[in-house]
């Protein structure tokens, strides 16, 4: 019986054993690479991006990275008869678009043309210059 259990011992010993064949000349593969935080030079790059395909002229006003790896990016937007500003803000690694404030308007052309047209200015209706009015109303007697 001892030798029967002696047999049997030495025989599933072998199967137990675990061994990773180790091939010559092949070194194990490189850890995955890290990732690499986006540049200045990238988010700016892609701001501009972002302002073409929105059909703007755009001015590069500020770009800056905060605490929070997130970079803002800041432009002058110009379109044709509009102007104003695109603010953008992205991830610094995943180089993820967080938010845009994009405020881009028609000029008004006619603030400057008429002002001096009527020569006095007393009866301008639109109130330029003049303040807020206090109390009862001017009346013409």
């Amino acid at each position: 019986m001892r030798i029967l259990m002696l047999m049997g011992v030495l025989l599933l010993v072998p199967g137990c054993l675990v061994v990773t064949p180790r091939r010559p000349g092949h070194p194990p593969p490189p850890p995955p690479s890290r990732p690499v935080a986006m540049s200045y030079n990238e988010a700016v790059g892609l701001g501009s991006q972002f302002c073409r395909s929105r059909g703007y002229e755009c001015h590069l006003k500020e770009a800056h990275k905060t605490g929070s790896d997130v970079w803002k990016v800041k432009f002058r937007a110009f379109a044709s008869g509009a102007k104003g500003h695109v603010h953008l803000e992205y991830d610094a690694w995943s180089r993820a678009l967080l938010k845009v404030d994009e405020k881009v308007k028609a000029r008004r052309d006619d603030r400057h043309d008429d002002d001096d047209d009527d020569g006095g200015g007393d009866d301008d209706d639109r109130g330029h210059g003049r303040g807020k009015k206090r109390g009862h109303a001017r009346r013409d007697d």
